[in-house]
């Protein structure tokens, strides 16, 4: 198992230099977005014929595999965005090969760390630091050999351990995995894996560090071979990592799309926006990472500081999770430029990404702070009342989402919530057409002006049930549920509009379920968000106006209080007599083949699904 210390010798034809790096920019594109799905990380190879035909380049210590490597180096020097990916799917498959390989491979890989270490302090040029970090390296190498650790490799109770200092562990200090004791870290033998994981990680950082001061830039520019190879590399890579999807972003979003957009959020987003919603403010880390995934679904600069500026100049309500900052006075200019800085304008003008699925798989909940991933941070109970306003009635895909969760494959969960949110979206169009196509015999000067919002984003179906009765001019509508209110135009002489609802309480339901449907009851006026409600039927009777209108209400208490009930039309699963939308796991096959490394992949990959 090879740490890439020592760079690669001799000559190899271009082509195959090429070829070979493309193979491994493809295979880390697919290891990086399957990360957590063992299953499918295994069946990569078997399920890609151009990997399968050249899997030489991925013997793990072979000449092409160090040669491909070195180049996809050379490659990620001059971006942050593939240098942040390389060094995480890099990561990922040095620990896929020694989880497969065993203690075999644990004990060969630990050997080669040591060997390499000294031919890096006897024969390569190196900074202070680099030096400093390999001695270290050599060190830990050299005790867990006299430990007897690789004797018992993952045992869990276990006497073995090792100090090391805590800089080499700094992803398991701050996960809250280790004790940090006078700036150095007791590792176990369970965490073995875990450390030599770091100590890749750190050695590849700093092997790039090395190589961009060594001047390699400067052969990239001058010899056209290389810019091509690069160029081509760069271009696949933004292919088979969600670039394909950056072009939708380019239609940029506005501060005030942003609540309709919700519904298409993936979970972990949908959970900061309900926080931000309901307290008027996030803790700083949440939200540098509401901030960069805006971002990098197409909110500009202007409009994203604008977005925080509407919170954060309203008084926070409740309980604001601890912060109390407002936009007036020094805060203004400290988030502006705290968002500026992290669009790549200010500072050090390093254009900075939103943080990967598996960045925040990683993060655990704190007392101060939340957890990055609903499904690695929440029991089956939280996640149960999260998902119910999604789901609504699809109880088994919702048993289908558990299950991935318990068995350890938070992305899979994700995937399906995904290939739901694609699903309905599109009966929602389907449905939209199929009734207006039924409306165009009806009477168009009474239902002009009921058409006019063409939107369907956000699985909210913009239909309106207008049906003539008996040739009497009593309409049954049925309104759409937004955020702004549904006007009807052009309604001449008193005419009856009957609104019925018909969502009824559950039988077999439990207490927790129960509750997030009332209180779901109680949040927006989206069509997600509206759950359960009583039963009856009041008509309202409109005056000659050219201006009458539908009432939205905020929640279902204030309709109830007026003797009014709304009937919610929803894409969501939560049924009703006139519209009813439901699919199971066999529906949302063909949407499962898609897969997505960052949450904001997920929303672009739901948007350009769904307007297929």
């Amino acid at each position: 198992m090879t740490f890439y210390m020592k760079p690669p010798e001799g000559n190899i034809q271009l082509n195959k230099l090429y070829q070979d790096a493309e193979t491994r920019l493809f295979f880390l594109c697919q290891i990086h977005q399957c990360w957590g799905d063992i299953d499918q990380v295994r069946s990569i190879i078997v399920d890609h014929s151009s990997i399968r035909s050249n899997s030489d380049c991925l013997i793990e210590g072979s000449r092409k595999d160090r040669i491909s490597h070195f180049v996809l180096r050379l490659t990620c020097l001059e971006s942050g965005q593939l240098q942040t990916f390389f060094i995480e799917a890099e990561t990922q498959l040095f620990e896929y090969r020694m989880e497969c390989g065993g203690e075999q491979t644990v004990t060969h890989s630990v050997r080669e760390l040591k060997r390499h270490s000294h031919f890096a302090l006897r024969s390569m040029a190196l900074t202070s630091s680099h030096q400093k970090f390999i001695i270290q390296v050599q060190k830990i190498s050299d005790e867990i050999l006299s430990s007897g650790m690789l004797e018992c490799y993952g045992r869990q109770n276990c006497q073995h351990a090792i100090k090391v200092p805590w800089t080499v562990v700094e992803s398991l200090v701050k996960e809250r995995q280790v004790v940090v004791t006078a700036g150095d870290v007791e590792i176990h033998c369970h965490n073995l894996l875990q450390l030599l994981c770091c100590v890749f990680k750190a050695t590849l950082e700093f092997g790039l560090k090395e190589l961009s001061l060594s001047g390699a830039k400067n052969l990239i520019a001058i010899d056209a071979r290389l810019r091509q190879v690069k160029k081509n590399l760069y271009r696949l890579y933004r292919k088979h990592q969600g670039g394909d999807y950056m072009v939708l972003s380019s239609n940029s979003l506005r501060s005030t799309d942003i609540e309709s957009q919700v519904p298409n959020f993936p979970l972990c987003m949908q959970e900061l926006h309900k926080i931000l919603s309901s307290t008027g403010r996030l803790r700083h880390h949440a939200r540098i990472r509401y901030t960069l995934y805006l971002k990098d679904i197409g909110l500009p600069v202007m409009e994203n500081i604008a977005f925080w500026e509407n919170f954060y100049s309203k008084p926070h309500k409740g309980h604001s999770g601890g912060c109390c900052h407002t936009w007036d006075g020094t805060d203004k200019n400290r988030y502006t430029y705290g968002i500026r800085h992290l669009y790549g304008i200010e500072g050090g003008r390093k254009n900075y990404t939103s943080h990967s699925c598996s960045a925040l798989q990683d993060l655990q909940s704190q007392p101060s702070e939340l957890g990055g991933c609903p499904f690695t941070s929440y029991g089956e109970d939280e996640l149960s009342v999260l998902l119910y306003p999604i789901l609504g009635d699809h109880l088994q895909l919702q048993e289908d989402v558990i299950k991935e969760v318990k068995a350890g494959r938070p992305n899979a969960a994700c995937k399906t919530l995904s290939a739901f949110t694609i699903y309905m979206n599109k009966e929602c169009r389907r449905k939209n057409h199929e009734e207006k196509k039924s409306l165009r015999g009806c009477d168009q000067d009474n239902i002009k002006n009921l058409e006019e919002d063409k939107n369907t984003e956000g699985c909210i179906p913009n239909l309106l049930d207008v049906k003539k009765r008996d040739n009497s001019s009593k309409l049954t509508l049925l309104p759409k549920l937004c955020e702004e209110q549904s006007r009807v135009s052009d309604l001449m002489g008193k005419k009856h509009i009957q609104t019925n609802q018909v969502l009824k309480s559950p039988n077999n339901s439990s207490q927790k379920i129960y509750d997030a449907k009332l209180q779901a009851n109680k949040g927006h006026c989206h069509a997600k968000n509206f759950g359960y409600g009583v039963t009856n039927t009041k008509t309202i009777n409109y005056s000659n106006s050219a201006s009458a209108q539908i009432p939205c209400f905020k929640n279902v208490d204030s309709a109830c209080s007026q003797g009014i009930n709304l009937t919610t039309k929803s894409c969501n699963g939560i049924r009703n007599k006139m519209h009813e939308a439901v699919c199971d796991i066999e529906d949302l096959n063909s949407l499962l083949k898609y897969n997505f490394s960052h949450p904001s992949h997920y929303y672009l990959r739901t948007k350009s699904e769904s307007n297929v």
